[in-house]
């Protein structure tokens, strides 16, 4: 099938689905809530969300105040400053900021819609796609909405920039799946699906992103200088375990936008025969709530109660359906304690889970301060499900904003499992190349680290630089707010 055709099939699809009423339910009246047991409900009488610290205030105020001075002077100056504003090069937290305040800010919907076609900035254009969702249907009419989706769709399959491709996602998806947002409801999930499914089987040739055999998007990321992994003594919440030095990533890898969900780590177990074995696992767990199907009330959301084990069977099944030989396959046929990994694991094409260095340069998408979106929190609830707005459970994946990267959930969520154990930062003096670890033998009692926070964590977890709970989780160990991401080398 030729683009041409393909784009005219889709026009029919976004405006039929653009009346269509959504197949998805607010999920906080689901039985899951229901479900919760005398734990979580102490839990959740118990714990109280964690102040804002004042430097983080001070941050915010300062943000929000700069956004506001570039629109005040996109006013006198006409709209170049707030484009430049909005661009891959300009300060991130105030393009945060921006992202949020432009649609009450009395630019017109119209105009945004026709920058998004026209600006050579990806940056930009990704930014201004997340604004629309702050429109109302007054702002922005029928027709032109569903011009825009036409000219989005377009873009989500052509567009090389995977913070474009990521934001297009966010903004078309159902809109129920996150109450906190009020704007116009897109309702083309479908239609991103039927594209997602035609993408799995094109290249992905000067893209900077790709869809898996198993439909995850995959962004790839091209280290081209060292970065500074820890958190610097001045960062609020910082731990001592944090330590800053500088890491360089000899590699070109690719990392999934999305944490892996109920339904493709399901379907996992269901064609590996590992299912019942899964559920018995997790009902012996959690022998007082001995019904398992909790961790699946809702497909969309992240799949917990994984082991860094079963993570890793998942890559390997990931890795034979997508035809990649078996010698390039990163974990050996029999997973679990006492297992060792092949001394080149980092330089083979097979699926694997990222390393702590990839996690985090991922997650920083380029930035140094606590959060890709700056050093404040009052923009969190933008692009995080934790402890003050997850209602004690998880949430269906990419429901809040991706970073800059593309990547969408690397805060709160689910907790994610990275393939490297538990190791003392150290500070050398020198930069830190990221390779194979020489312990090559994976046991239950050598920790790993996982990293992201998770919906059940607050504040002090949510920041790029943090590690989760000193000294790791054993490999073993099955949480029920800890899943996964995946990554693959490419060169």
């Amino acid at each position: 099938m030729t683009y041409a055709v393909r784009s005219c099939t889709m026009a029919v699809v976004a405006l039929t689905c653009f009346a269509a009423p959504s197949g998805g339910q607010d999920r906080r009246s689901s039985p899951d809530t229901a479900r919760h047991d005398s734990t979580i409900a102490q839990m959740k009488a118990a714990q109280k969300v964690l102040p804002i610290d004042p430097r983080e205030r001070i941050a915010d105020e300062a943000d929000r105040a700069a956004a506001e001075r570039v629109l005040r002077d996109r006013e006198q100056r006409r709209d170049a400053v707030l484009w430049r504003a909005l661009s891959r090069g300009a300060n991130p937290a105030v393009r945060a900021y921006l992202i949020e305040l432009i649609a009450s800010s009395g630019v017109a919907a119209r105009s945004i819609a026709g920058r998004v076609r026209t600006t050579s900035d990806a940056g930009e254009r990704a930014a201004l796609i997340r604004s629309l969702a702050g429109f109302t249907e007054s702002q922005l009419d029928r027709s032109e909405r569903e011009n825009l989706v036409v000219s989005l769709l377009h873009l989500y399959s052509t567009d090389p920039d995977p913070e474009v491709h990521s934001s297009i996602a966010w903004l078309l998806a159902d809109r129920e799946s996150d109450p906190a947002l009020h704007g116009v409801d897109w309702r083309q999930t479908a239609a991103v699906a039927t594209l997602d499914s035609a993408l799995q089987r094109t290249s992905p040739r000067r893209r900077g992103w790709s869809v898996s055999a198993d439909g995850q998007t995959m962004i790839v990321i091209r280290p081209t200088a060292s970065f500074r992994m820890g958190a610097p003594a001045s960062e609020p919440r910082r731990e001592p375990n944090e330590l800053p030095h500088d890491v360089h990533i000899p590699r070109v890898f690719a990392i999934a936008s999305k944490e892996v969900s109920v339904a493709q780590f399901q379907r996992f177990l269901s064609e590996t025969g590992r299912r019942d074995e899964w559920l018995k696992a997790t009902r012996e767990r959690w022998p007082n709530r001995p019904d398992p199907t909790r961790f699946l009330v809702d497909e969309r959301r992240p799949q917990f109660a994984v082991t860094w084990y079963e993570a890793a069977r998942y890559c390997n099944w990931l890795s034979a359906k997508a035809g990649i030989p078996r010698d390039q396959w990163v974990y050996p046929d029999s997973i679990g304690p006492g297992m060792t990994l092949p001394p080149d694991y980092l330089h083979r094409a097979g699926y694997r889970l990222p390393t702590e260095a990839e996690w985090e340069y991922a997650a920083r998408a380029g930035t140094r301060t606590a959060h890709f979106f700056g050093d404040g929190v009052a923009l969190l609830d933008r692009y995080a499900w934790f402890f003050p707005n997850a209602d004690l459970h998880g949430w269906p994946v990419a429901t809040k904003e991706p970073n800059q990267f593309g990547l969408f959930d690397v805060y709160g969520n689910a907790w994610e499992w990275v393939t490297d154990r538990w190791i003392d930062y150290e500070n050398r003096g020198a930069v830190i190349s990221d390779t194979e670890d020489p312990v090559l033998v994976v046991t239950d009692d050598t920790p790993r680290v996982r990293r992201g926070g998770s919906w059940s964590y607050d504040k002090e977890t949510t920041r790029s630089a943090h590690r989760g709970s000193p000294g790791g989780y054993r490999p073993p160990d099955r949480r029920d707010s800890v899943g996964f991401r995946i990554a693959q080398t490419l060169q």
